[in-house]
């Protein structure tokens, strides 16, 4: 049994040649470059059994050589590709189970009779450069992969370099990669081979993910909390990738924000501790990141849900549809836009930053004495400290929510939404029965602050549209119904912002205990 760590990159194939020609590893290279044919095939159960337990078992041919391969998920949330192998050479081309050296797993096979039910389910056809790299203290392993995937009816490409850790520390492999970075085209690839090659068996395609629940332990410092909080988020906004680059589901791009809202909201609560290179170099492109897409979320929002519902009240309106194509083609443009950003270097040079704050845990300006002993603190102390500071700003305004202007409606809605994130981080320290009322009633103020905001929104995108053709009459007073739609809608939202307060005021304080 060993441990597998790797940072995967998916390279452009017409990159590849650049990638093998690179000078920039010269330095670190040991030895000379080897080339191998790796023909490998997976085994399932017809029910995919192991796929569901997140088992990859695949048999490899290395010349006359046969080498099984299972390996099994890692437990810590990191950004590499940390996995449990267990390898061994065989004499046939089917697996042997009875290899594997792991009472639990024998456990498992014998329980769900997985020996006898195996049966090839997708194969994979490499070509391999493999590179030893002797860089900072550590001894890793590039892979350039070429080839393909395949099942009985389908086959798709790949193209990817890995970097594996053989020797010393992972931090090493990121800061190779920031080194690479906007030398060399690249963009970070999560899926495994074995998970590209199951979506092709299956046909299935990428669903979008919410938010998993964050479990925190309220004896933990506040250091490590702050961890586990980001690495929450950014799985969030890696499970939503695949989404936004392989469907047009809406709710890839809204889930994709969302998970980096949330981790912007997470760097805002500690921003007292932050390190000033923390927010020149994350903080901010996280602010970028939002920005992105937020473009193709609005355009989402206005033809699934606002025009959806007019045209759904106004079926015989005969200006809708010229809206609708109009809309319909501004969306196709910016959903574009959306996954161009998931591959765009840019993006990849957040994440590989992300992941090194955190392995290095350098976020903090840990040269401040009283800094680290904030940090060494319970999280309790501080989640309660924030959710009262948090309210204490959402109460400044709501308080007198029927006299605020619309700009001010707006920061308010911004500020609910901050303290709702930070309420979910942080609730289940506290009685949960009392959090979940809390959090249910600033959900409710929450969705009608949104309510008031799409219709700001709405107003920027028909201007958008009718700018663009000035002189299509039909445009012009479909703009003109939608106007009239959203403003009752905007009014209805604001008008119910009073008694939602009330409702939330009414819910008990569940930091207080």
């Amino acid at each position: 049994m060993q441990h597998e760590i790797e940072l995967k990159l998916a390279i452009p194939e017409d990159a590849l040649a650049r990638w093998r020609r690179a000078s920039l590893f010269r330095p670190f290279t040991k030895g000379r470059a080897s080339n191998k044919h790796l023909v490998g095939t997976y085994f399932d159960t017809p029910e995919l059994e192991l796929k569901a337990l997140g088992i990859a078992l695949r048999v490899r041919k290395i010349g006359r050589k046969r080498i099984q391969t299972l390996k099994v998920p890692g437990n810590k949330a990191t950004g590499f590709q940390h996995l449990i192998e267990y390898e061994q050479e065989i004499s046939q081309d089917e697996p042997d189970l009875s290899l594997i050296d792991s009472k639990p797993l024998q456990k498992l096979f014998t329980k769900k009779q997985v020996h006898d039910r195996l049966t090839p389910v997708f194969t994979t056809e490499i070509k391999r450069r493999i590179t030893i790299l002797a860089y900072g203290e550590s001894e890793i392993e590039m892979a350039l992969d070429e080839g393909s995937i395949s099942t009985a009816d389908q086959t798709m490409r790949l193209s990817e370099a890995e970097f594996e850790l053989r020797s010393g520390h992972p931090i090493d492999i990121l800061d190779l990669a920031l080194e690479i970075h906007g030398k060399l085209p690249f963009s970070l690839e999560r899926r495994s081979k074995s998970k590209r090659g199951y979506s092709l068996f299956t046909g299935d395609t990428p669903a979008p993910a919410r938010a998993t629940p964050v479990i925190l332990d309220g004896k933990a410092i506040s250091r490590r909390v702050f961890s586990q909080i980001a690495w929450n988020c950014i799985a969030q906004m890696r499970d939503n990738e695949q989404p936004v680059l392989e469907t047009n589901d809406p709710e890839g791009v809204h889930q994709l924000r969302v998970g980096i809202r949330r981790l912007r909201s997470l760097f805002g609560i500690y921003s007292a501790y932050l390190a000033p290179g923390t927010r020149e170099t994350v903080v901010a492109e996280l602010a970028w990141a939002q920005k992105e897409l937020g473009p193709a979320r609005d355009w989402d929002v206005f033809v699934e849900e606002t025009l959806a519902a007019v045209e759904k009240d106004m079926p015989d309106e005969k200006s809708l549809p010229h809206l609708a194509r109009a809309a319909a083609a501004m969306r196709a443009s910016k959903s574009g836009d959306a996954r161009a950003f998931v591959r765009s270097e840019r993006y990849a040079l957040l994440l590989l930053r992300l992941f090194k704050g955190l392995e290095a845990d350098s976020f903090f300006a840990d040269e401040d004495k009283a800094v680290r002993k904030a940090l060494a603190k319970p999280v309790h102390d501080l989640a309660a400290s924030v959710l009262a500071r948090h309210e204490r700003r959402v109460r400044k305004l709501a308080s007198r929510v029927q006299e605020l202007e619309i700009e001010d409606v707006h920061r308010l809605r911004l500020r609910v939404k901050k303290m709702r994130y930070a309420a979910e981080f942080f609730r289940g320290l506290f009685a949960v029965k009392k959090a979940k009322r809390r959090s249910k009633a600033l959900a409710a103020l929450q969705e009608a602050l949104g309510a008031v905001n799409d219709a700001a929104v709405c107003e920027d995108l028909l201007e958008q549209l009718t700018t663009a053709a000035p002189r299509n009459v039909n445009l012009r007073v479909a703009a003109a119904l939608l106007r009239g739609w959203y403003g009752a809608l905007s009014a209805h939202s604001v008008a119910s912002l009073a008694s939602l307060w009330e409702d939330y005021e009414a819910t008990p304080c569940f930091w207080d205990d």
